[in-house]
């Protein structure tokens, strides 16, 4: 079985090994928090700067959102285009969003270097945070997590935290059934036979509410949101120039004040623009400072799109967009 450790020597090496060869132009992947477990972004433009570089069980941002950035940015008056590849270390739920953004003409396929990291799962940064207050501050800055098949083990000095995997896994991992990259260059770990589909019982146990019960759920969770748009900021295929939210020309769409009208409509508006492209990587709610649980409505629409379309986002780069094409028989709602 191949180890954190040994994932991690495999990122740096073939990060060094791009970025000497010229292939890339700078790899993203993720280095150690400052004083704390939870790792950060980071960007390697040097071969002797890959010792950055780490993979454990907190590396939980999604980095593809660095690379639609990339896809925009435009080059210094004078100077010609860089249009190397960039690489980028990936899960299997970002990796997902990669064919997305392939399928959406957003990211050419030869402008990105993949590894692929084979994952069972990251955790829930705000439940480790709880579960590690007893580490004193001055310990801080020397805390590594680590797993085994059923714990994850928070080291500091020469002392650990040991802590059951189902009480800080991120939620969105106890019902992802794809471990390991649709898409990669270069895959670490060990390789999957196959996992059975997404039932979305979660969104099955959450239809049997009566619509008033639903309503009420939705009023309270939403009356919450402060519309800071972390949701729309840290989501990789939210990437319009300008956000039909911030119009305001030929006509505007909503407000920003935060009652539950306007709060109500954003959210209505963002789930049905995800619609059929979501891969529920979860950093719409991961990133949301009200704990508002949004993956609810972006799971519901992956249910309905794969019951009635067959479509499951991020599983195909040759696959046509759910809204992009149209059957006769395609079915439709009973309104008459």
């Amino acid at each position: 079985m191949t180890s954190i450790a040994e994932m991690e020597e495999g990122i740096r090496d073939q990060a060094k090994q791009w970025l000497e060869n010229g292939d890339v132009k700078y790899v993203i992947g993720y280095e150690s928090g400052n004083a704390t477990c939870i790792s950060r972004p980071v960007f390697i433009h040097k071969a002797e700067d890959v010792g950055r570089l780490v993979w454990n069980p907190a590396c939980v941002d999604n980095l593809t959102r660095y690379l639609v950035d990339e896809m925009k940015e435009k080059p210094k008056r004078g100077e010609e285009p860089d249009l190397r590849p960039v690489g980028i270390v990936v899960k299997p739920c970002d990796s997902k969003t990669i064919v997305e953004l392939i399928k959406e003409n957003i990211v050419p396929r030869e402008r990105v270097k993949i590894i692929g990291v084979i994952s069972k799962g990251s955790v829930d940064t705000k439940k480790l945070e709880e579960k590690i207050q007893e580490i004193p501050l001055d310990k801080r800055s020397h805390v590594s997590i680590h797993e085994n098949d059923t714990t994850f083990i928070v080291e500091y000095g020469e002392e650990n935290i040991s802590i059951p995997k189902d009480e800080i896994l991120a939620d969105k991992c106890k019902v992802c059934v794809t471990h390991t990259p649709v898409i990669s260059d270069v895959v670490l770990g060990d390789k999957e036979k196959g996992a059975a589909p997404d039932e979305f019982d979660d969104v099955k146990e959450f239809e049997k509410m009566t619509p008033e019960e639903r309503w009420e759920f939705w009023e309270k969770e939403l009356s919450h949101c402060v519309r800071c748009y972390a949701c729309r900021n840290a989501c990789s295929l939210c990437y319009c120039e300008e956000c039909v939210f911030e119009r305001t020309k030929p006509y505007k769409w909503s407000e920003k004040s935060t009652n539950l009208k306007e709060n109500l409509f954003y959210h209505m508006v963002r789930a049905l623009h995800l619609a059929g492209r979501c891969v529920d990587c979860g950093e719409c709610e991961r990133v949301c400072p009200m704990d508002i649980p949004i993956r609810k409505l972006n799971r519901f629409l992956m249910m309905r799109g794969k019951e009635r379309f067959n479509v499951t986002p991020g599983m195909n780069v040759g696959e046509k967009p759910m809204f992009g094409t149209y059957e006769l028989d395609d079915p439709e709602e009973e309104i008459w």
